[in-house]
């Protein structure tokens, strides 16, 4: 049996995650110790969703399964044409890859549309690429390579993310004789409901505590639904629903005849964004107050992956005249936050034009907005906008 000493997909993008619509290049590595024979070098570039369960009715089962399918892209290198050979009987002619070290390059460009990686209980969105070293009368070696897409989900272009919303509701609680206890009242708000991870949402808070009872740790709690579609093998459609709590803060206890208003700080972790380009996969994220087992609010939230043009906009070096301190009037740069290291963002035009920063940021950040212009972003800043992205898919 032919053995290759190495055979593995390198990218070029170490933290392997890409936009929609980036270009995706990489290497194959090809490693012998001595002269093989190798028919080609064959390329496969993938990306689907696929859902999956069993219903079970008594001692019946009912499967359940879709796949869509993204993209399928399959390709030969011809990289062993090259290393044509003539057998040694005169008769045929045998591609022999001779001893050492070779690198197969490749690049693709992926669709645009295409919707975030997922790992889900029952279903996921996932983009692999498989090598695949053919060989003439032996088994073909095959190499494999898992890489996340950051699908495009633009705050700036969404009015439903950008409006704020709000919730209230109360608790009557009524003894015996219709002789009342007292009320419970609780409100919650945000500014708006779309974000990106690493992003800090301000949740503000009143509970309004009338009742002649304390209330014992009222919670605030990020839960995440998700809905998967599939079909039988009759074609009929079957859905389901998983839920699971992402964090948990706990407040102090309100006592009776008492009334608390505050603003909770709640850091979005790195999550999944919202698959609008996903038909069987459907991802809802909502933002919780509990204040007891009968008195409870929630406001679904949209996560989403190209925040705020006047986010980014802080993390872009400003230049500053004049600055305390700076008394030969030098130009310096400086940021926001020194410690925190600088996003390097192009901005363009809708016809692909470079749009040149100036000294002023505010009235240019204004007419940005007003203007829908671009911003394109390098794979570098993923690091920067998903501190804690996992690998090689979301979950």
């Amino acid at each position: 049996m032919v053995k290759l000493d190495r055979f593995e997909i390198i990218l070029s993008n170490p933290e392997e995650v890409y936009f929609a619509g980036q270009e995706i290049t990489g290497k194959v590595i090809i490693e012998t110790s001595e002269e093989k024979k190798v028919n080609e070098i064959l390329l496969e570039l993938k990306g689907r969703a696929r859902t999956y369960w069993t219903k079970h009715s008594g001692k019946s089962r009912i499967h359940c399964s879709d796949s869509v399918p993204y993209f399928c892209e399959q390709l030969n290198t011809h990289y062993t044409s090259k290393f044509v050979a003539t057998s040694p009987d005169g008769k045929s002619r045998e591609k022999i890859l001779p001893a050492g070290i070779h690198e197969v390059p490749f690049s693709y460009t992926l669709p645009k549309t295409l919707p975030s990686s997922f790992e889900g209980e029952f279903g996921f969105i996932r983009y692999t690429c498989r090598a695949t070293c053919e060989r003439p009368w032996d088994f073909d070696i095959v190499a494999r390579k898992v890489f996340t897409v950051v699908g495009i989900e633009d705050i700036n272009g969404d009015s439903e993310a950008l409006s704020p919303a709000s919730v209230s509701d109360s608790n009557y609680n009524i003894k015996f004789c219709c002789r009342k206890q007292g009320s419970i009242n609780a409100q919650m708000s945000l500014e708006r409901i779309g974000y990106t991870p690493g992003e800090t949402i301000t949740v503000h808070c009143k509970i309004n505590n009338e009742s002649q009872r304390s209330i014992k740790s009222p919670l605030i709690r990020l839960r995440q639904e998700v809905n998967y579609r599939a079909k039988t093998f009759s074609g009929s459609e079957c859905t389901r629903k998983t839920s699971r709590n992402i964090l948990t803060i706990e407040k102090p206890d309100v006592a009776a005849s008492a009334q608390r208003d505050w603003e909770e700080k709640v850091l979005l972790p790195s999550l999944a964004p919202r698959l609008s380009k996903c038909s069987s996969i459907n991802l809802q994220y909502f933002l919780e107050l509990i204040v007891d087992q009968k008195l409870s609010l929630f406001i679904p939230i949209i996560i989403e992956t190209i925040p705020l043009l006047s986010g980014i906009f802080t993390k872009v070096k400003v230049k500053v005249k004049n600055e305390p301190g700076n008394a030969n009037g030098n130009v310096i740069e400086a940021t926001q936050d020194s410690t925190e290291s600088v996003v390097q963002v192009t901005v363009t035009d809708e016809a692909g034009n470079v749009v040149e920063e100036d000294d002023q940021l505010g009235e240019e950040l204004e007419a940005l907005l007003a203007s829908r212009k671009r911003v394109r972003m390098p794979s570098s800043i993923l690091s920067e906008l998903y501190p804690s992205l996992p690998s090689p898919y979301y979950k």
